[in-house]
């Protein structure tokens, strides 16, 4: 028999595919793991368990989920969206939005929760998208025409249709655009029912417009009428009395323009021009012709009056324009560069776009493949008479959405089970998708639903399971690091988002969660089904003075004050047993009363209480070479495992979550009355294991108690 110390240093290639504990001549099989449940991968290395969600409301309604988007302003304040059922009594096919911000709910002057209605029915909600313009949130439904959400002057929301210039003519009830974004300054709108493969594109810095072909006022010709006073009011802008002159040969009929000036209130004019949309005809067939505006015209050489008697512009006859204007062109006109245009990407299968990802071109994945809109020459922008669409692979995409990371676009592929990475490959000079999920696929097996991208302060994309798990990837290509991990909670997510907190230099993960609670007016206690607005904790800071600043709890909520004995506010777990951290210190579980309220053995000033959750890490089998070989599949046992740990208490170690061993670390300097201090340093347990082939370790820690696992040193003992 020999013994062997080992060293397993980092983590950083996550949990692995089972169909992987054989390939010990793969580098990655050294750092990944079996389990890692309930723990997040450092680009370092390291693991750190996942902080506690935070109850923060009961979402909309408890029969049906909710979507959850982001809103920013201009100074950089984020507020959290939730689109969910309407409410009893509303008209059927309605919905509402509610408000998050700074982890609260927003209210309205009367104390309730701030609510807008909105034309989202429950059933689809999985389908709403958006895209921020400015200052405004665009919002796209297959089912509801295009809506705008927006700041008010009181510093409110409102929610309305989207109010544009002119509407693609294939738009219309049933067949509006699911997907929008912006790109090269163009508003983009993508995939209706009926047309899955257009695109639409604004014109140029003019997000509302749409128009295919266009010309700037004024066109050529505009100012050779030019309108004279004769009013009195020293005003040349048409009103009646106001003339302009006709020389021999002129015609002015339906299209003709005129050129006046508008007065602001300093006296300053503007030019305007007047197109005429009547059906008079005034020809100067012989000589010049003076024509002359009235308020009711009554000779050939008199015109329809621009302007009614209160000075508004009359519609029925004229059309008025100012400089820089645009209209529609003549039929058989080309283009101009900044006008709108319309591509259909010639896919050669059914289905249809699924996300858009604006870089230096438009990335667009679709169910039968991947493509990339941009100009025909390289650097150019799209215009309509330049514009090209590449193909670029196909994997193709599921409607889960994508989301971009750093240089690279991350989206789900077409059967949900895979995560992809589409990014410019220099090698190749192509872009180029290829599957983060292929060293662990059983990770997403049960489907992928919607990503949530938090950048802040370590890259993670959070990856809804059809099942409700949250799956989490640290992802930092540059150094190698894809590494999966679960986060599994007693219950369900549904929906998630990330949103921006500057103040606290990160991003927040919020999150949709269905939970089940026992119903007490059953005799059997079946449960009730209830749906919580929950926000991820940040990670345990570095700073803190010690574990009564921990949250890792589910559905919990803190207290701090004065020392108390009796802790209410619980009464979305009434029924429930949860877990406590009281000044520190782990408490016996507690029972939520049918009122919110919990009881404690004594008072305490600084109180956590929600679901516990276990975190667990097992590394892959441990791999020896020696002079006879591998180990694998010959007879070792452990004799001893070191853990090296970073600011943690609590924890166990073993060879499976049935034969455990705790850490110990307390010591004889701590204070009876209160916790040991966090822990950084090394740990060693003696492996209560026999002889086998597996060679397996598992670390738990399942207490509201933060750990983080730097390094783990088994020894191993190998039967020659």
């Amino acid at each position: 028999m020999s013994l062997v110390p080992m060293i397993l240093t980092n983590f950083t290639s996550g949990e692995l595919s089972p169909r992987l504990s054989g390939r010990v001549d793969v580098a990655k099989y050294f750092n990944g793991c079996q389990t890692l449940e309930n723990f997040l991968v450092h680009p370092h290395g390291g693991v750190t368990r996942r902080s506690g969600m935070r109850y923060v409301a009961d979402a909309a309604s408890h029969d049906a989920a909710s979507a959850l988007l982001s809103f920013e302003d201009a100074s950089g304040l984020a507020w959290v969206l939730e689109f969910g059922p309407a409410p009893e009594g509303a008209a059927a096919g309605q919905g509402v939005l509610r408000f998050f911000f700074d982890g609260g709910r927003v209210l309205d002057d009367e104390g309730g929760m701030l609510e807008l209605p909105t034309p989202y029915a429950a059933e689809s909600l999985g389908e709403l998208r958006a895209v921020q313009d400015r200052q405004e949130l665009i919002l796209t439904h297959p089912q509801v025409a295009p809506q705008v959400l927006s700041r008010t002057e009181d510093g409110g929301f409102a929610l309305a249709a989207l109010d544009l210039d002119t509407q693609p003519e294939a738009w219309g009830e049933g067949n509006w655009p699911g997907l929008c974004c912006l790109h090269e300054d163009r508003l983009v709108f993508a995939a209706t029912s009926k047309e899955p493969f257009t695109l639409w594109f604004s014109r140029t810095s003019g997000h509302r417009d749409f128009r295919l072909c266009t010309r700037e006022v004024p066109l050529s010709g505009w100012d050779d009428f030019e309108i004279a006073d004769g009013s009195g009011d020293s005003r040349a802008d048409g009103r009646a009395g106001d003339t302009f002159l006709l020389l021999s040969g002129d015609t002015f009929s339906q299209g003709s323009a005129l050129c006046g000036d508008v007065y602001d209130e300093g006296g300053d004019a503007t030019p305007r021009y007047y197109r005429y949309t009547g059906q008079r005809i005034v020809t100067a067939s012989s000589g010049s012709l003076r024509a002359t505006f009235r308020d009711a015209p009554s000779t050939t050489a008199e015109i329809e009056s621009v302007r009614l008697a209160d000075g508004s512009l009359n519609s029925g006859f004229w059309e008025e324009f100012s400089v820089g204007d645009r209209i529609v062109a003549d039929p058989g006109s080309d283009p101009l560069d900044d006008d709108g245009l319309e591509i259909t990407l010639s896919a050669q299968q059914g289905g249809r776009i699924c996300f858009l990802a604006p870089r230096d071109k438009l990335w667009i994945g679709a169910t039968c493949g991947e493509w990339t809109v941009s100009g025909s020459s390289l650097g150019a922008p799209v215009t309509p008479g330049s514009v090209k669409a590449d193909r670029q692979g196909t994997s193709g995409a599921a409607q889960g959405g994508a989301c971009q990371a750093g240089r690279a676009t991350l989206y789900v592929q077409r059967s949900g089970r895979k995560v992809r990475e589409m990014a410019y490959r220099f090698e190749s000079d192509a872009y180029a998708s290829r599957d983060l999920t292929l060293l662990s696929a059983h990770v997403a097996a049960a489907g992928l639903t919607q990503l949530a991208f938090a950048q802040e302060p370590d890259p993670v994309l959070f990856c809804v399971r059809a099942d409700g798990v949250l799956v989490a990837m640290t992802y930092l290509p540059e150094q190698d690091v894809c590494a999966f991990s679960r986060i599994v909670t007693d219950g369900a997510v549904e929906a998630v988002c990330v949103v921006p907190n500057d103040a606290e230099g990160r991003d927040e993960l919020w999150l949709v969660v269905r939970r089940s609670v026992p119903d007490p007016d059953a005799p059997s206690g079946a449960p009730l089904v209830r749906r919580f607005i929950e926000t991820l904790d940040p990670a345990f800071s570095e700073d803190a003075e010690g574990a009564a600043e921990a949250f890792f709890l589910d559905a919990g909520l803190s207290y701090a004050g004065e020392p108390v004995a009796e802790l209410t506010g619980l009464a979305h777990l009434a029924g429930r047993s949860v877990q406590v951290l009281a000044d520190g210190a782990v408490l016996p579980e507690c029972s939520v009363s049918a009122e919110g309220a919990i009881s404690l053995p004594r008072p305490a000033s600084r109180v956590h209480a929600g679901l516990g959750y276990s975190s667990v890490l097992k590394p892959m089998r441990l791999e020896f070479s020696g002079a006879r070989g591998s180990s694998q599949t010959r007879t070792k046992r452990i004799t001893e495992v070191t853990v090296r740990l970073f600011r943690s208490l609590g924890g166990k170690v073993g060879p499976d979550s049935s034969r455990l061993e705790p850490l110990l670390y307390r010591t004889s300097a701590d204070l009876m009355d209160g916790p040991p201090a966090l822990f950084t340093g090394d740990k060693a347990v003696r492996f209560p294991q026999g002889w086998g082939t597996d060679g397996v370790l598992t670390v738990v820690q399942d207490q509201p108690l933060p750990m983080t696992v730097l390094l783990v040193a088994p020894t191993l003992a190998i039967n020659e």
